[in-house]
């Protein structure tokens, strides 16, 4: 769909078709926190097809892991009629997509590291580093 203002191109956009879900992918608002038990790395895992697009119409059951000086906090998946319970290690894809909130404990530095996995698709992980303040 391309779109016209004054007679020269404005916009453009594509509508793909996904196929399958393939596997997943996390991005870590923030690599790098703070170990003072407070700070936080928002991790958004999406479900992916074979292409590396995110399929709107995922809702595969995600199992998070973690290793290394942090907690999970809680997840979510902005489904509003989910009721899994904030701190739940496991957690439904919605629209294609979860969080996973995460927390370095007081005075550990190190790497945590956070792995998602879900039955039949690729796992990812994401490392976020934690250091005390200077």
């Amino acid at each position: 769909m391309i779109a016209f203002k004054n007679g020269n191109q404005w916009a453009e956009e594509a509508i793909r078709t996904t196929d399958e879900p393939a596997g997943l992918e996390a991005n870590a608002d923030r690599n790098e926190i703070c170990a003072d038990g407070k700070d936080l790395s928002f991790i958004t895992v999406r479900v992916k097809d074979k292409n590396g697009w995110t399929v709107p119409t995922a809702t595969n059951a995600i199992r998070f892991e973690i290793t290394g000086p942090g907690e999970i906090v809680a997840t979510d998946n902005g489904d509003a009629t989910n009721f899994t319970p904030f701190p739940s290690h496991e957690r439904n894809s919605f629209s294609g997509l979860a969080l996973v909130i995460v927390r370095a404990k007081q005075g550990q530095p190190g790497s945590i590291k956070i792995t998602a996995h879900s039955p039949g698709l690729e796992a990812c992980q994401v490392i976020v580093n934690t250091k005390t303040k200077e």
